[in-house]
């Protein structure tokens, strides 16, 4: 598909789940908190002081908890 001069296509996104509000933003500043976590540790391994953290062990136990985090919130959904 062309796109016009000056216009960018819209990206498509999954449609977000109907769950409870009150699920929506406990997820959600759990996820702002991970998102901050890893950027830390970015900021880190980029300054060179990620000695003592074991970085590959850190990333993975984030992962697994923003999955969790997306299988409570499928779980919770509404049809």
């Amino acid at each position: 598909m062309r796109e016009a001069l000056g216009q960018t296509s819209a990206r498509r996104r999954k449609p977000m789940p109907r769950v409870d509000p009150a699920l929506m933003l406990a997820v959600g500043r759990i996820g702002s908190n991970l998102n901050q976590i890893a950027r830390c540790l970015n900021s880190a391994d980029r300054r060179g002081q990620s000695a003592q953290i074991d970085l590959l062990d850190v990333s993975a136990r984030l992962v697994t908890i923003e999955r969790q985090l997306g299988a409570l919130m499928q779980e919770h959904a509404r049809c």
